[in-house]
């Protein structure tokens, strides 16, 4: 799905607020440490991370929200952030370099099969003892069953919670909710959502 011109029309898409999901395990992860933020969009997890003083790859593929992050770290001053504009797909994951590995609702927009093979990639080359936290759609999702829509990734029930049997599960969340609304669909609507934090042991 091409963001640009969601991003273009709101300085905040997804609101200003970093996900849950890092806020939830940020306390134990040394300071310092390299982190990858896949799917970055306007950077609100990846300005939260390098506020804790973490080194964060920002990977985002739409030119306008990579380009606001970029206006974002220059405003601000800050020294520890890489954006790069990329498809998450394309990018190559330097093995036993990163201790986080975060990607929120961008798997959907891969076709399934580069989906799981982003997820095999990222269990590979994340470094022993890093976690990964992932927010998905399932197909509880109303997009599962609509061919318009641009989502193309859909998982089964406890299908992530299974991809990641060989890791430690911190949490997992799996559910049809409300969503109140964002840029791109101002609207009340349902996800059927999937979010996980996975350590690798």
């Amino acid at each position: 799905m091409d963001y640009n011109n969601t991003y273009k029309n709101s300085n905040n898409a997804w609101g200003a607020e970093p996900n849950r999901l890092l806020q939830m395990i940020i306390d134990d992860i040394p300071k310092n440490t390299d982190i990858l933020d896949l799917g970055s969009a306007q950077g609100r997890d990846a300005l939260y991370l390098a506020s804790n003083n973490f080194n964060v790859t920002a990977v985002e593929k739409s030119e306008i929200g990579h380009n606001q992050l970029v206006k974002a770290i220059t405003e601000n001053n800050v020294s520890n952030i890489n954006p790069i504009n990329s498809d998450i797909y394309d990018f190559d994951i330097v093995k036993d370099k990163y201790l986080l590995i975060n990607i929120q609702n961008a798997l959907q927009f891969l076709p399934k099969e580069k989906s799981l093979a982003l997820i095999n990639n990222i269990k590979i080359r994340l470094k022993s003892g890093g976690i990964i936290t992932i927010s998905a759609f399932t197909v509880d999702d109303p997009s599962f069953k609509n061919t318009d829509q641009k989502i193309k990734s859909h998982f089964d029930k406890q299908e992530l919670l299974k991809l990641f049997a060989d890791f430690q599960i911190i949490y997992y969340f799996e559910k049809k909710i409300l969503d109140k609304g964002h840029a791109s669909a101002p609207e009340p609507h349902f996800h059927g959502t999937v979010k996980i934090i996975a350590k690798k042991i």
